[in-house]
């Protein structure tokens, strides 16, 4: 007698609508038609609009941009690869949990990726990817420990993920492409640990959970790697006129990142105004010769600067 097999297990599966995952795909749809119909896309008003504030309005009170600005995608390539890769391997996870964890995996991820990229990045970045990579973490692991998950990941797929990790970090490192490495390596690592003590009692996951973002928090404002909240203490300082000790916090930065634009930018902006505010005192007291030295400083960082140039050609001989 012919043995008759058992139907596959995922049959209910293949007709199975996601609810939680098809929400965040229409969220991120309506974000991504939104940013694209704004005149000037490209600035931080129309980011923070759409869901993704900026480093410093997070930093002063924004923190619903940790979430939000995972939902955000400008171009289409960026948005049509995300959602793919959400819709394959979130409905998976959604099918074989429950709508509750689904929720809180995804809002968690999303949370930690933006953590870990302001803790190794001066941005918490846009875009699914970190949520997507956390998602493969924990179908990664599961597909190791769980009848229901076995195979579900094929190797093709497995692959790309890890290969694509690897060649974000170059392209980056390179200056060809920035890429949110920390974001997805942040969440990788996040998909893998709630896979991983599942097995384990509720209080030892929400203990390993919460250790994890602390981890994160505590090394964003520790900055070891990130020159993110250095960025702010400097912004903050500029904006308060507190010019000298900001000058030290820009130059703080740069010891840590030569190149970084928004320090060098504003280091030489308040170095011009410290110096044209001692030209004008030695204008004003007739010391033309040390007023002189100091309108050449400026230029020396300005070349530009005009009311250093006028002052000079005025500038009469002691």
């Amino acid at each position: 007698m012919e043995e008759i097999s058992n139907p596959p297990t995922d049959i209910t599966f293949k007709k199975y609508i996601p609810i939680i995952t098809v929400i965040c795909g229409l969220v991120s749809i309506v974000l991504f038609i939104g940013i694209n119909l704004q005149d000037n896309r490209d600035t931080w008003e129309a980011y923070r609009k759409w869901g993704a504030p900026s480093m410093t309005d997070i930093f002063g009170g924004d923190y619903w941009g940790l979430i939000t600005s995972n939902f955000l995608h400008v171009e289409i390539w960026h948005i049509a690869f995300n959602l793919y890769w959400l819709w394959i391997l979130g409905k998976k996870i959604e099918f074989e949990t429950n709508k509750a964890f689904c929720i809180l995996f995804i809002l968690s991820s999303a949370l930690v990726s933006s953590l870990a990229q302001l803790a190794f990045a001066d941005t918490t970045g846009i875009g699914l990817s970190g949520i997507g990579y956390a998602l493969f973490g924990f179908l990664f692991v599961k597909s190791k420990t769980t009848e229901e998950y076995k195979n579900y990941l094929t190797k093709n797929t497995v692959n790309l993920f890890l290969v694509w990790l690897v060649v974000g970090v170059i392209l980056t490192k390179a200056g060809t492409w920035k890429i949110g490495n920390a974001a997805h390596i942040g969440g990788l690592l996040w998909g893998v640990l709630v896979a991983y003590t599942a097995k384990f009692g509720k209080y030892l996951q929400w203990a390993t959970g919460l250790m994890y973002i602390s981890g994160l928090t505590f090394l964003i404002f520790y900055s070891p790697f990130s020159t993110s909240y250095l960025s702010y203490q400097a912004y903050e300082l500029h904006k308060a006129q507190q010019v000298d000790a900001a000058i030290e916090a820009y130059k703080k930065i740069l010891k840590r990142d030569p190149d970084n634009e928004f320090a060098n930018g504003n280091l030489k902006q308040l170095e011009v105004y410290r110096l044209e505010k001692k030209a004008i005192e030695l204008h004003t007291k007739q010391k033309y010769t040390e007023a002189q030295l100091i309108y050449n400083q400026i230029l020396s960082i300005d070349p530009n600067n005009e009311w250093a140039k006028e002052n000079l050609i005025r500038l009469p001989s002691e």
